[in-house]
């Protein structure tokens, strides 16, 4: 196992979320995976998140509010994170419903790119195919929600 990593990052928000970038260093010395699970602490205050990919090899950690909340900084404060890697905690993924098995099994840029989706994300996408009540709106869901995903994809490939 690594040895924690420890770096300086500036707090900033992406929309209403918190966030620091993680460094290449960091990102490489942790498994450089497109999501790598880890535990850490900011200050001292610690967690467990998933790194998320930013590109170039650099990763994202999104601070939950209960991190910076208790440590009272906010945007722009500059704080010490320490990571190290995590066992990630099963998801369980519910089984591909037969459109879209079929529809992965005509696109294999969307197959590839559902394949690269946390478990987390796949779950929520059949979710939010399922809930669909209307056989007109799972459609439209389908293309839609598969044209996301391979635009994901694509965008996080680029060098």
């Amino acid at each position: 196992m690594p040895d924690p990593q420890r770096f300086r990052a500036t707090l900033y928000a992406v929309g209403i979320n918190r966030c620091v970038d993680v460094p290449a260093r960091v990102s490489r010395a942790l498994g450089g995976a497109a999501h790598i699970p880890v535990r850490g602490a900011i200050g001292r205050v610690g967690f467990e998140s998933t790194l998320t990919p930013r590109g170039h090899g650099r990763h994202r950690l999104f601070v939950h509010s209960r991190v910076w909340r208790t440590l009272g900084v906010d945007r722009g404060a500059a704080v010490t994170v320490t990571l190290e890697p995590a066992t990630p905690r099963p998801v369980a993924v519910p089984p591909l419903p037969p459109d879209l098995r079929g529809v992965l099994g005509r696109r294999p840029l969307a197959a590839r790119a559902f394949s690269a989706l946390t478990p987390t994300l796949k779950r929520e996408v059949i979710r939010w195919l399922t809930a669909a009540k209307r056989p007109d709106t799972r459609e439209r869901r389908l293309e839609v929600g598969l044209e996301r995903i391979e635009e994901r994809y694509q965008r996080q490939r680029r060098p």
